[in-house]
């Protein structure tokens, strides 16, 4: 009983430094989606920022509760195992909901729609307000596409200059861009799958914890009982 017990303190120790570092990445990967994708919903009415932002928070939590795993397995105390583990529950049960949302809301087809028709709207200001150009020549640069179905859309834009951005060819802003340089893919249907993407990225980093996490409350509690019943024996096991 003895053995199992000590492998079983030290493994929650370990997992505990392990879940103390999923809690840093998932901080660090909820960041950069956060900054990427507040680039573009700050240009649309569409809100993307609930998942990153929640996983910011989790990620967080979980590097505090880690601690009550370490010193609840090293000196052994059932009070301190039993708060960890019924923390890890909470935070993986909150997981599962955002991992769902990130699924099911930016996978939905309404929302898909959503986002091509937002992005069509401010495309059509091109050449009519500043932010909306560098918004623009911002998604063409950075997912490689061009207009909102393809490079012709620019000719179709109110005071349209017959020319097509140097963005859409990956060049800089005064160099010319031909037709046959252009991006064939356009930026309706790249930006969307960006955002499914990112979201299929935040549930997956979510699930996976969440899986470590399972561990975690299974070997706590395990370790719990067994400081229990010690001290109902009036001894150290």
């Amino acid at each position: 009983m003895s053995c199992v017990f000590n492998c079983i303190k030290w493994l929650l120790y370990i997992f505990n430094f392990f879940f103390l570092v999923c809690g840093l990445g998932i901080v660090a990967i909820a960041v950069v989606l956060h900054l990427q994708l507040s680039q573009v919903t700050k240009f649309m009415d569409t809100n993307f920022m609930f998942p990153s932002i929640s996983l910011m928070v989790i990620g967080s939590i979980i590097f505090l509760v880690s601690f009550f795993g370490c010193c609840g397995a090293i000196r052994e105390s059932h009070c301190m195992t039993v708060t960890f583990a019924s923390c890890l529950l909470f935070i993986l049960l909150i997981q599962v909901a955002v991992a769902v949302y990130s699924f099911v809301v930016l996978s939905n087809n309404d929302n898909r729609v959503n986002i091509a028709d937002g992005y069509k709207k401010i495309f059509q200001s091109y050449y009519l307000n500043h932010e909306d150009e560098g918004f623009v020549d911002f998604i063409q640069n950075e997912l490689h596409c061009c207009g909102v179905t393809s490079s012709s859309d620019f000719y179709r834009l109110q005071n349209s200059t017959n020319t097509i951005p140097a963005s859409c060819c990956g060049k800089q802003p005064k160099e010319i861009c031909e037709p046959k340089e252009s991006y064939p893919d356009g930026c309706g249907s790249t930006l969307t799958d960006a955002f499914k993407k990112a979201g299929t990225v935040l549930g997956g980093v979510a699930i996976g914890i969440a899986g470590v996490e399972l561990i975690g409350i299974i070997f706590s509690l395990y370790l719990a009982n067994s400081i229990k019943n010690a001290e109902r024996r009036g001894y150290r096991v």
